[in-house]
């Protein structure tokens, strides 16, 4: 395991961060209806947590010797609010696994510090994810 492995595994975290920033920004302006109006507060709420996380990323990679390479994935959120909360489910299931596999990386390399914050970013996409399986 190198450093470099571990910089590699934080610019994947940074853009899944930075695609669900967008991601979340445009679901939370197309849905509509009264009945959905708690999840489009959600959505708009979740985009602050996200560029946090995203940001703390980006710095830790410079701190590391590393540069941010942003590529997100641009791809249109679905129409369907079943969708919409489908998939976010999903990614932020995958998530949570990619933040334990960074806490375990920055562990071997003893960077407490990491660890400790991955492990955190990793109970919050948690928390996300409980909040997205009661909205369907």
């Amino acid at each position: 395991m190198s450093q470099t492995e571990l910089i590699a595994g934080l610019n994947e975290a940074l853009n899944r961060e930075l695609s669900t920033i967008i991601r979340y920004m445009l679901q939370g302006s197309m849905i509509k209806g009264r009945q959905n109006q708690s999840l489009r507060a959600m959505y708009r709420e979740e985009v602050t947590d996200e560029i946090g996380h995203a940001q703390y990323l980006a710095d830790k990679i410079v701190m590391l010797g590393g540069t941010p390479k942003v590529s997100p994935d641009l791809t249109p959120p679905p129409d369907d609010v079943a969708r919409m909360i489908e998939n976010d489910l999903a990614k932020e299931l995958s998530d949570v696994a990619h933040y334990k596999k960074l806490a375990d990386l920055a562990e071997k390399t003893g960077d407490i510090e990491l660890k400790m914050q991955m492990e955190e970013q990793a109970a919050d996409e948690s928390r996300h994810a409980d909040e997205l399986r009661r909205m369907i």
